[in-house]
């Protein structure tokens, strides 16, 4: 992903296990539109991004309900927040 701004963090969402993806973490940069909204950057992933079978994925998505509850950075598994201060050291 090429950025001309520093990538920061705008929404991260839990969505409560209903998926094996359950963190979605929103940054700043914006790749395209699809049905007139924004796709920004983000990272999907369990409670163990790192773990060989663990699930840390980049993608682009749409900010919503439908990722589930707005929490905080300090609310993610340590593993999680240390993948967030990875893609914003990069």
């Amino acid at each position: 992903m090429k950025k001309d701004t520093p990538l920061k963090v705008i929404a991260i969402y839990d969505n409560g296990g209903k998926t094996l993806d359950r963190y979605t973490v929103y940054y700043n940069f914006v790749e395209g539109i699809k049905e007139g909204h924004k796709l920004y950057a983000c990272l999907g992933m369990n409670e163990a991004p790192f773990h060989p079978q663990g699930i840390g994925m980049h993608s682009s998505g749409q900010l919503g309900r439908h990722n589930g509850k707005r929490i905080k950075l300090e609310d993610l598994p340590l593993d999680c927040q240390q993948a967030v201060k990875n893609d914003l050291a990069d």
